[in-house]
């Protein structure tokens, strides 16, 4: 966030334009609540909420003036109050909105109630716009008091236009504005003004600013100036105008991580027992959901901020993929690295997955009636073809190769080998992955573990004795005890940096985080629907997520996350040749792999300039399916009867009130062949393998991280923030080079997204979640159209 602040006057008094006079903030660079008087479209640039209060005095004079100004998601709200030598009131309301255009673009519009105490209320507005092509160049414009009916009052129409440039970012920035400004005789030519303005922000917290006013005869000059102190999030400071003849003090809300005195210190504590979506949802009345991104960041930065001490996390049964949970336990690795002591607190009972996590911080505590429910792993596999030929329903189809067991939960009674084979190893992959976490964490043997295991779960009184926990407290003794595990005088911090500032300007270097996240189907991307269950990844969306990447100029990488068990092939090979079109304009791709990656998720990263997976990831499953269900007999069975009309040998090979005979389903045979080859290839070009090594490791199978690294589908293990790093010196940069994170959603330019996301998760809120086993199958849905399937067999969660 660009910080709002200053206001003081010029020779021109408050009410002769019916606003706030601010002139240090240049047209074309104004952001926050400032935006509000100085261009309205402006507010559009800077989203994040923020507040000004000013008061301004005239020293020569009784005259003074205060306004207040709130904004937030490209509206925002004013009040203002003058008050002459008489002491004579006039009351000024004013609600302004700014709409996002293309190309960076803001339209913006302020529409303001004029309540003089002499009577004869009128209404005047203002509309600006503003464009911010890069980020080191911003341009401006607006029109003010448009139809003001009172121009023998002062309210006169007035235009202004400026320009920016930014040599050094927000350290400096250089504004050259023009203003013209109608007289209230309209016979008479206009006033205009040039004026010259710097804004300086040399140490953090600190911001200087000054203006210079002329004529275009420069008949005259005026100066003014004044300065800004932060005190993280809040701020406050003095504008004094020329000659002294008025004093502007102000408190604004500013930057976050502006502190002129430095933060003090803190231990943040972070819940990690609620939902961290890929992309967070805004709410209608109130703040974003945190994104996963958004909490990586606090804790990479946790890491390294000076005012941290420690780190304070609260875990149960956290809602975590356990490539995700490896994920988090890096994260604290790099905390405790830093001499920085991390603590856990179970409040409630611990899953696997997060006692695995708990376990990776230097002290485990526990509620006193609360357990480890460290069982270990268990999956079951349900076949449904014994229930379909009760019912009359035949499923046919046909699939490439002996691993793709996908289609088997409808033909098979039970699994085929192949499927047992590839289930045990993945089986045995992941709870060695469960036991080395707390063998690492709890500095246990192996086989102490496995037997821990084995009997369990675990009171809270058990855990103790057995050296699971470290102690057991109730969320009251929690911070007394640990007086003695983190640094003295401490303050637990549950905010820290969950608010994140937003620039108003392009970044100079960005690397665009884009979401593969769900079943990946044809079309446009779904959110979560309004009965609860997960979205699915449209391959229209992400190709326009992808194109905006290779297009912008300030996006120098792009990091592919993939969290997907695939879907439509179709779908899949749309957005791998959108990647292709990426690296094609010079941009590295580097794919990061969640929990799941596999089938058509690995389709669209095979590409990729490089791919990261944790060793709970569970990818592979290069292979393709399709067919159809016969409802035929069953349909007979309920005494409904059907006619089918067609021209063509196989034009009614999908129907579903017949069976295809052996030349329909060979049809459908070539194209599963073909699909599969087209996959494969795929691989063999993004890999660098012959067809013969891709299909050694393809046919269908399911692989873990650990495993696919070393049969070449992955290239490293590592999270998400490695792969941002991998990004980085892809792109020629420095690892520690800081960049611009932004993640593409490829829906920009949809003004009215914001307030759907609202109602969506303002919905949701009251109204009952559908049973879970409508939940697992709904973001399915999509699919419904598609015959041939780039589809994972089975979802696998660790619990």
């Amino acid at each position: 966030m660009l910080s709002v602040l200053f206001f003081g006057l010029t020779p021109l008094v408050f009410a002769q334009e019916g606003r706030l006079q601010a002139p240090g903030g240049a047209v074309s660079a104004e952001d926050g609540a400032a935006a509000l008087w100085v261009n309205p479209a402006n507010l559009g640039f800077d989203p994040d909420a923020a507040i000004g209060f000013w008061a301004r005095q005239q020293l020569t004079t009784l005259d003074s003036s205060v306004a207040l100004a709130t904004t937030a998601g490209g509206t925002g709200l004013g009040l203002t109050f003058h008050a002459d030598e008489a002491g004579t009131p006039w009351w000024g309301l004013n609600s302004a909105f700014s709409v996002r255009l293309p190309q960076n673009l803001r339209l913006g519009a302020n529409l303001a109630w004029h309540l003089p105490s002499s009577g004869g209320n009128f209404t005047a507005w203002d509309l600006g716009l503003g464009w911010r092509p890069l980020s080191w160049l911003g341009f401006g414009a607006v029109a003010r008091n448009i139809g003001s009916p009172a121009p023998t009052r002062g309210i006169t129409a007035g235009y202004a236009a400026s320009a920016t440039l930014r040599p050094f970012d927000e350290k400096l920035e250089l504004s050259i504005d023009y203003g013209l400004t109608e007289q209230a005789d309209l016979t008479k030519a206009p006033d205009q003004t040039f004026s010259a303005i710097v804004r300086s922000s040399p140490v953090n917290g600190l911001v200087l600013r000054a203006r210079a006013d002329t004529d275009p005869e420069f008949s005259y000059y005026a100066f003014s100036g004044g300065l800004e102190v932060y005190f993280g999030g809040l701020g406050g400071g003095a504008w004094v105008s020329d000659n002294a003849q008025a004093v502007t003090g102000y408190v604004v809300s500013g930057p976050l991580d502006a502190n002129l005195f430095g933060a003090g210190e803190s231990v943040p504590l972070i819940r990690l027992n609620q939902p961290f979506a890929y992309q967070s949802q805004a709410g209608l009345f109130g703040p974003s959901q945190e994104s996963y991104l958004g909490l990586l960041e606090r804790l990479r930065v946790a890491a390294t901020d000076p005012a941290v001490e420690g780190l304070v996390i609260t875990v149960d049964s956290v809602p975590f993929s356990f490539a995700q949970i490896q994920e988090l336990q890096a994260a604290i690795a790099a905390i405790r690295a830093q001499g920085k002591p991390v603590v856990a607190y179970i409040d409630g009972a611990a899953s696997n997955s997060g006692y695995a996590l708990a376990a990776a911080c230097d002290k485990v505590y526990l509620h006193p009636a609360g357990e480890v429910d460290l069982i270990g792993l268990s999956a079951e596999m349900n076949y449904l073809q014994g229930s379909l030929d009760l019912v009359g329903v035949e499923a046919q189809y046909a699939k490439r190769a002996e691993f793709k067991s996908a289609p088997e939960q409808w033909t098979n009674t039970e699994a085929s080998e192949p499927a047992r084979t590839q289930m045990n190893a993945l089986m045995d992959d992941l709870f060695a992955a469960l036991v080395d976490s707390v063998v690492k964490g709890r500095g246990m043997t192996e086989a102490h573990v496995k037997e821990l295991i084995d009997g369990g779960p675990y009171t809270a009184a058990e855990a103790l004795k057995l050296g699971l926990v470290d102690g057991l407290l109730y969320p009251d003794e929690v911070e007394e005890e640990l007086e003695g595990v983190l640094p003295k005088n401490y303050e637990l911090d549950d905010e820290y940096r969950s608010l994140t500032d937003t620039s108003g300007w392009v970044a100079a270097k960005e690397v665009a985080i884009i979401y593969i996240d769900g079943p990946i189907t044809s079309g446009e991307s779904a959110a979560p629907g309004l009965l609860g269950g997960g979205g699915n990844a449209g391959s229209a969306t992400i190709v326009r997520a992808l194109i905006h990447a290779a297009e912008s100029s300030s996006v120098k990488a792009v990091v592919l996350r993939v969290d997907s068990p695939g879907g439509s092939a179709f779908a899949s090979d749309e957005i791998w040749r959108a990647v292709e079109m990426v690296q094609e304009e010079g941009k590295p791709v580097i794919a990061s792999f969640g929990g799941v990656a596999a089938s058509g998720g690995y389709y669209v990263a095979a590409g990729a300039d490089a791919i990261y997976a944790e060793p709970a990831t569970i990818t592979g499953s290069i292979g393709v399916y399709g067919g159809k269900f016969s409802f035929g007999e069953l349909m007979g069975k309920v005494g409904i009867g059907s006619e089918v009309y067609q021209r063509g040998r196989n034009a009614g090979m999908y129907s579903l009130s017949r069976p295809m005979d052996p030349i329909e389903y060979a049809a459908m045979d070539r194209l599963i062949e073909e699909t599969y080859r087209q996959f494969k290839s795929r691989v063999s070009e993004g890999r660098g393998m012959t067809m013969e090594e891709v299909d050694a490791v393809a046919r269908g199978r399911v692989w873990s991280g650990t495993d696919a690294k070393e049969v070449g589908l992955v290239d490293e293990l590592g999270g998400l923030q490695d792969a941002i790093t991998r990004a980085k010196l892809e792109a020629g940069l420095d690892a520690d080079d800081e960049v611009t994170l932004v993640t593409l959603k490829g829906r920009e330019g949809a003004w009215g997204e914001p307030v759907m996301e609202g109602v969506r998760a303002w919905a949701m809120g009251p109204m009952p979640p559908l049973p879970e086993p409508l939940l697992a199958w709904a973001p399915y849905a999509p699919l419904a159209g598609e015959h041939i399937f780039a589809l994972m067999p089975y979802q696998i969660e660790v619990k």
